[in-house]
């Protein structure tokens, strides 16, 4: 609408400078140097009317022609009308009395720090950064509604509020260890409040969280005092580790000496049924022994082996014995006769 005005501007000083140099020259005398001069001024009058005419028209041809930058779109206002339709990134043809705004579309960045507090009453400091996109089709009724600045109209309390509402649900020592869900609450109730507006978003980060310095003070203190309680709990489980060492190498010792001499019996053991096996084997063949030469010991055999002996020990096999019959019973036993030896 601008360039307009300014075109419109343009023609009007254009056909006032024409009928200006136009009268000049008019009014001039016949003499030689007024002709020169009504000349001039003649010349001057056309060019005038020229540059009215030729530089209007330029600045309203290339007042159609628009081109939307890439990550763009383009709202149209028409005498201060919005139109529904934005325009997208490209060569557009639009009328030269059209006012066309860029708009962002792309992925933007904001971080900002925010006071919020604890279900405990305790003061917490958030630095908080997300990125976000204005969706196109929504473009003019944000431009309508709010304006070029939505990020401080539309995001910024958005970001405050659903921040303040869930830290007041956790403790403050939650909110250190349960910080990635913190994050993702306030991220699904943030975007859900953002896209009643048309504003995509597309992370949220909690870039950093603290405290007031009395609460981070008694916080060191107190993990100062759980780690020297953990340190005492170990000291303790280590002792009793190396106790459990000593039992166990101890009764390994034990179990080794007892099976030593549990392996030292069995030997004793075995040796003596061994013993004892033999000397019961020997007594059994001895016994069946006996009892085969028992069983092998005839009268005639004895009398033989008896005839034996008694050679054999020098003496004379007796002659005559007496005999149970009566007195005076006498029985002479022949000799045996010796064989001659044979002739060589």
């Amino acid at each position: 609408m601008g360039k307009l005005i300014f075109a419109a501007i343009l023609l009007a000083v254009g056909m006032a400078a024409y009928r200006v140099f136009a009268k000049m020259a008019l009014g001039m005398t016949t003499s030689p140097r007024d002709a020169t001069t009504a000349n001039w001024l003649r010349y001057a009058s056309k060019g005038a009317l020229a540059a009215g005419l030729v530089l209007p028209a330029l600045i309203i041809t290339f007042s159609t022609f628009v081109i939307i930058s890439t990550g763009h779109v383009g709202v149209v206002t028409q005498f201060s009308k919005v139109e529904p339709e934005p325009l997208y990134e490209g060569f557009n043809l639009v009328a030269p009395w059209k006012v066309i705004n860029q708009m962002s579309v792309q992925i933007q960045k904001k971080q900002g720090k925010f006071d919020a507090g604890s279900k405990d009453l305790q003061a917490v400091h958030v630095v908080m950064g997300i990125n976000y996109r204005l969706q196109a089709k929504t473009a003019p009724e944000i431009f309508r509604t709010v304006g070029i600045d939505f990020e401080s109209v539309i995001i910024s309390l958005a970001e405050l509020e659903v921040l303040k509402a869930h830290t007041a649900t956790y403790q403050a020592s939650d909110i250190l260890h349960q910080r990635a869900k913190l994050k993702s609450e306030v991220q699904v109730d943030l975007a859900a409040w953002l896209a009643k507006y048309g504003i995509e978003l597309r992370e949220v980060s909690l870039a950093d969280v603290s405290f007031d310095k009395g609460y981070m003070d008694a916080v060191e203190a107190k993990q100062v005092e759980e780690q020297r309680a953990q340190k005492k709990v170990y000291e303790v489980m280590q002792s009793q580790r190396e106790a459990e060492k000593d039992a166990a190498s101890a009764l390994g010792k034990a179990n080794a000496t007892r099976e030593t001499a549990k392996g030292d019996a069995d030997a004793v053991r075995a040796e003596a049924q061994a013993a004892a096996d033999a000397l019961r084997l020997k007594g059994q063949a001895q016994a069946e022994y006996n009892a085969r030469v028992a069983a092998s010991l005839t009268p005639a055999l004895i009398e033989q082996q008896r005839i034996a002996a008694w050679q054999e020990g020098g003496s004379q096999v007796p002659q005559f014995v007496t005999g149970s019959g009566g007195p005076g019973f006498l029985m002479q036993i022949p000799a045996p006769t010796a064989k001659p030896p044979a002739e060589k």
